[in-house]
């Protein structure tokens, strides 16, 4: 065999190799996802790409309307929804869990770390206006 059989025989298998390995997986996936989008309907549990979880109100050509919470809707591009929710995806909270984490949340003080900011009379600026100590916005 020559030189250039050999290398013919190669770069064939490489091309093979190449769509077999890359090529015809992605495109699987690809008309699944097109399969899933199709069956969509409004209803439906859905995850989106940022990790929001919604119910389809409706769908639209490219947008579909979701409800994340009782009384909030989002538009959303079709393109973000990644999947239909299932109960493994989502954690459920009880009334008491839900209960102790706004009790926490209504009790917990925030340092800041800021003191309150000092305000002084500027004496470049026209009379009876204020600067206060920590306005850098002059700074550049």
């Amino acid at each position: 065999m020559s030189q250039q059989a050999s290398t013919l025989i190669l770069v064939v298998l490489m091309v093979v190799a190449f769509y077999f390995l890359i090529l015809r997986p992605q495109k699987k996936r690809q008309q699944a996802m097109q399969k899933t989008m199709r069956e969509l309907q409004p209803g439906d549990r859905v995850l989106l790409g940022s990790g929001l979880f919604g119910t389809l109100l409706s769908i639209g050509d490219k947008q579909a309307v979701m409800e994340i919470s009782p009384g909030v809707e989002l538009t959303v591009l079709k393109q973000a929804i990644v999947r239909r929710a299932t109960e493994a995806d989502e954690d459920t909270l009880t009334e008491d869990e839900v209960g102790d984490e706004l009790e926490a949340e209504a009790t917990a003080t925030y340092d800041t770390g800021d003191p309150q900011p000092v305000v002084r009379a500027d004496a470049d600026a026209p009379s009876g206006t204020t600067v206060a100590d920590n306005d850098r916005s002059n700074l550049r």
